[in-house]
């Protein structure tokens, strides 16, 4: 074999060896990439063409008794958008571009875009165009873990969180003209909560996870959103071989329907904000309820906030004053142990009570001494001395036991957090105790107690559990499950017990009672006035709270208020027969009218017109 063949020979084999080599290092690649790593890269390219979309769906309303809307939803857009993909990517091909020039105006055309689109973005969303040019800078700098910074990508900035729709129309509109693509920009759909009342049961309903029905009823509201999974193909078309699929379907949130009729809200909300104007108060609070089943048909608090607006919401008025609230009651308590002493036969209609003639006994005072009085007259003129004297013909044991028998000390409903149940004096109550518990001096207690123990006392003896939900509506099926009245408790064990106090109750309001300016032409009003010094530091301050709690019609009760007024008189008036009355009267005559209730005189009501 000569010499050059011999070469030859020598060249092909090492070429063969490189080819084998070459071949040999193919496989190996092809190896890692397909059999090692097949499942790591193969998760890398899904993500590459793999979107999550979400789909936001609505959280449960809030109704009326009579499916009047308190709480809805609104649809909003979600704005965003990466600096970096509007002012950088739509020029990162004319970086490879080999044409004189391009390169070079590259930094011009970014800055370009830059400014036009910040200009159309302020405009478009009412905002300062130099903030939004500054937001769109497509680079900023991050810090690493040892302090130093590095230069990285701006990927997400909100432009508008809550917008219109009508917004986004106008900006991709004006975004086309311009010949502006949307690429970087994002549109999220979303729900906001819509209060079309503003103040209206603010401090009832609450704010989403802060409180109120918003947060009690948190778990039947909720809703889910849809969750799916989709690949798209590069130029953004669904692929239909892929793997495309529902990973949650959602829900929207069931809604609930309370016993608050709206009209009777509204009348209610009107009257405080009257009283407010008139006494300037500390506070304000009432409810207003149907004394036979126990539903709440209004209530509200002054002060109070706009639960559209986030701004209106100090530390004084976000609380629920009506559950939270636990204070002296003065005078309102007195039917109570004067019903509790017919009841055990302590005492009889026609009982006589030696009142004193110096209007002072046992540190008790009345405005004068109003001598010898039976039960009827001492409610009507709210003899302080004579339910001192009761208290003590009663006994220690007895007064407790009313409390506890009228519910005192429990809560009413377990819907909000942090509902007081009040306080109760702690047995064994001595001689002192004993005469104050009867005048509602040494006791706590709540308006809603309040409105649960005086619903006993207008319907016979039958006290019911106060109801707020009224039902829930499924949001898939539309079934309408209804909230259950609980069992009623009997207080009284003597038939005539109850017809004898609502007797009595009637006399406050005549014309020489301490509730008249709680009568309601036309109707009996059973009711009565409550008046407590209020105690700050431990000393009595100049601070009154003046209380009215009544129902009518007196023997066919149809609505029950209970309303309390807290500060520091600014019109010289401070007893709850000059401040609290006025308010129910004109409340209760406005309910009346609304639902159309009978009345006890109609030649009273004739005489008016």
């Amino acid at each position: 074999m000569n010499q050059a063949l011999k070469q030859i020979k020598i060249r092909i084999w090492c070429l063969v060896g490189v080819c084998l080599l070459f071949a040999g290092a193919l496989v190996h690649r092809f190896y890692v990439v397909q059999i090692l790593r097949h499942e790591e890269l193969f998760s890398k390219a899904q993500q590459s063409y793999t979107s999550i979309h979400i789909q936001h769906r609505e959280r449960g309303k809030i109704y009326d008794f009579h499916g009047n809307t308190l709480v809805g939803n609104m649809p909003k857009v979600t704005v965003t958008c990466s600096p970096y993909s509007v002012v950088e990517e739509p020029f990162l091909h004319l970086e490879k571009s080999l044409k004189a020039g391009v390169r070079e105006r590259i930094p011009q055309l970014r800055e370009s875009r830059r400014r036009r689109v910040a200009a159309i973005i302020a405009e478009c969303f009412n905002l300062d165009e130099e903030t939004v040019y500054a937001d769109l800078a497509p680079w900023g700098e991050r810090r690493n873990p040892d302090g130093s910074t590095y230069r990285a990508k701006r990927q997400y900035i909100m432009i508008e969180q809550y917008a219109d729709q009508q917004m986004i129309d106008r900006f991709q509109q004006m975004m086309r003209e311009a010949d502006l693509h949307m690429g970087g920009f994002r549109f999220e759909n979303i729900y906001i909560r819509h209060y079309p009342h503003g103040r209206m049961l603010a401090n009832i309903i609450g704010l989403t996870g802060l409180g109120g029905l918003e947060r009690s009823q948190h778990e039947i509201l909720v809703e889910q959103s849809s969750s799916e999974t989709i690949q798209r193909s590069g130029d953004g078309r669904v692929l239909v071989y892929g793997d495309n699929h529902v990973d949650s379907a959602g829900r929207n949130g069931d809604d609930i329907y309370l016993t608050i009729h709206e009209m009777i809200q509204a009348i209610l909300e009107e009257e405080l904000d009257r009283a407010q104007e008139e006494h300037q108060p500390w506070r304000i609070y009432a409810v207003i309820i149907d004394p036979v089943t126990g539903n709440i048909l209004g209530l509200s608090q002054r002060p109070n906030f706009d639960l559209s607006d986030r701004s209106t919401i100090t530390q004084d008025n976000f609380g629920n004053i009506l559950s939270g609230n636990a204070y002296e009651p003065g005078s309102v308590m007195k039917p109570f142990f004067v019903a509790k002493a017919l009841d055990m036969g302590v005492i009889t209609p026609e009982t006589i009570i030696d009142c004193g003639s110096s209007g002072v006994w046992f540190g008790l005072k009345d405005p004068r001494g109003y001598g010898e009085s039976n039960p009827g007259y001492i409610l009507k003129k709210s003899s302080n001395i004579g339910m001192g004297k009761l208290g003590l013909m009663m006994g220690p044991d007895m007064v407790l036991q009313t409390l506890r028998d009228f519910r005192f000390g429990q809560h009413t409903m377990p819907l909000f957090s942090g509902e007081s149940r009040g306080m109760l004096p702690r047995p064994p109550l001595r001689d002192l105790t004993t005469s104050r518990v009867p005048i509602g001096y040494a006791e706590m207690v709540t308006i809603l107690q309040l409105a649960r123990a005086y619903s006993a006392l207008a319907c016979g003896g039958n006290m019911p559990e106060l109801r707020l939900l009224d039902r829930r509506r499924d949001s898939e099926t539309g079934e309408i499950t209804e909230y259950p009245y609980l069992p009623k408790i009997q207080v009284f064990t003597n038939p005539s017990t109850a017809p004898s106090l609502v007797e009595m109750l009637i006399s406050v309001t005549d014309s020489d009672g301490t509730g008249r300016r709680a009568r309601i032409p036309g109707y009996d009003v059973a009711g009565k006035t409550g008046t407590a010094q209020i105690v700050q530091n431990g000393r009595f301050s100049q601070w009154y709270r003046a209380s009215f709690c009544g129902f009518v019609p007196a023997r066919n009760p149809r609505v029950l208020m209970v309303i309390t007024v807290e500060g520091l008189p600014q019109s010289g008036a401070h007893g709850g027969g000059n401040v609290a009355a006025p308010v129910f009267q004109r409340v209760m005559s406005r309910v009346l009218r609304y639902l159309n209730v009978p009345p006890d005189y109609p030649e009273q009501l004739n005489q008016r017109h």
